[in-house]
């Protein structure tokens, strides 16, 4: 693996930007080379550590090493279950290997204490907002696409999928839950503020989260139809089964409802004789059969890769969205010094952004509509960004030789 230490320093014309230097909170492997900028350049897979309502959360990430995609990174956000961990996840699920084929972000936070808060008990962990904030912090270090979060999870992680559809649906554009269903608590409070694209996929045989439900837990059936219900889904399922490719003692049938408001869909794909594992992992990830017709994270990315949010959410019910406009660059391609200009003479938040999407630094500039920025040093590809107060966004990129 190839790893390239950027060092530069943007300049603008005599009080027109201000900068603003970022402090990224993702923490590399030691491997890579350190910049002075407190961020580490392309890596595989890293980590994070940083305290949320006075807790340590940290995790993993995993991203692709490619270029970012047109409009910005998507991210699949991968819950662990009850006693295990991000690492483990990561290895028995396979969800890197669809990250590299599909060009995505895989996140993979830690609960506290191998778990997460979905009504089982009265814990005060807030882990609704640990993931807002866990989005923010990686749309301020990269160059994701705001409206391509996506959730998933197995068993706890299943049902905090659902609270995060439930309490997190601005941001999140659409969950998966294998082996997990809803808890009373959480159905009892379920609010969701839009028409949420579900995917649950479930063993018949999972003696853990039983099909039917238990004390406490909602039964699968019941969770679809209040899914059916929330997102205006036709009131029957289209229903067949999937090919049987693997004589494990398990088979999958598909039932799709569709189409339901917003343009989203309800799905579920009911293992039966399935136990309480991943379909298709590549390790021990639960108790029961494991089905081997499908591959769960495939299925998940291909279920998400349908649905994007609205841009904003609250277009719904207010102002259309504001849509990207480009940023004016010349010469571009160039070697000597970049003159940047968008049409409103008003202050922007502007970041650049490597080839491979990470932030290298954001500056403020006030309030010339133009501004110049020194040749940067190495040759390649760099994303710019800039933000108006009222949201107003221009993209580009500028190509060094």
């Amino acid at each position: 693996m190839n790893t390239l230490g950027l060092h530069f320093l943007i300049k603008t014309q005599p009080a027109a930007c201000e900068l603003h230097s970022h402090q990224c909170n993702i923490m590399k492997h030691a491997m890579l080379v350190f910049l002075s900028i407190n961020c580490l350049i392309v890596s595989a897979q890293t980590t994070f550590s940083f305290t949320h309502n006075g807790l340590n959360r940290n995790g993993l990430v995993y991203v692709p090493q490619q270029e970012p995609p047109a409009g910005g990174w998507p991210v699949v956000f991968v819950l662990h279950g009850f006693t295990q961990t991000a690492q483990g996840i990561m290895g028995y699920s396979g969800m890197n290997s669809v990250a590299d084929e599909e060009n995505f972000i895989a996140c993979y936070p830690n609960g506290v204490n191998f778990s997460w808060n979905v009504g089982f008990t009265a814990a005060a962990t807030d882990d609704v907002n640990f993931i807002e904030t866990l989005i923010d912090s990686l749309s301020a270090d990269w160059l994701i696409n705001p409206r391509r979060v996506y959730a998933c999870g197995m068993s706890n992680g299943g049902f905090m999928s659902y609270r995060l559809a439930c309490e997190l649906g601005n941001k999140i554009a659409a969950i998966a839950s294998v082996t997990g269903s809803m808890t009373t608590a959480t159905f009892n409070s379920c609010a969701p503020v839009r028409a949420v694209p579900v995917l649950e996929i479930h063993g018949t045989a999972d003696a853990v989260v039983p099909y039917a439900g238990s004390n406490g837990i909602l039964p699968v059936q019941e969770v679809i139809q209040f899914w059916r219900n929330n997102n205006n889904c036709p009131a029957a399922a289209a229903i067949s089964n999937l090919p049987d490719l693997v004589s494990e003692g398990s088979y999958v049938e598909k039932q799709l409802y569709s189409p339901c408001s917003g343009g989203s869909s309800l799905e579920h794909l009911r293992i039966v004789g399935g136990g309480h594992t991943w379909p298709g992992s590549s390790g021990v990830s639960g108790i029961g059969n494991t089905n081997r017709d499908i591959s769960a994270s495939r299925e998940i990315w291909r279920f998400f890769s349908q649905y994007s949010l609205p841009d904003p959410v609250s277009s719904l019910l207010a102002t259309p969205p504001k849509q990207p406009q480009i940023l004016k660059i010349s010469p571009n391609p160039g070697n000597g010094a970049l003159r940047i200009e968008w049409p409103n003479p008003q202050p922007v938040w502007l970041a650049i952004y490597n080839s491979h999407g990470q932030l290298i630094r954001r500056q403020y500039c006030v309030p010339a509509p133009d501004t110049h920025i020194d040749p940067l040093p190495l040759p390649g590809l760099y994303y710019l960004q800039a933000v108006g107060s009222e949201g107003e966004r221009w993209t580009g990129s500028i190509l060094v030789q």
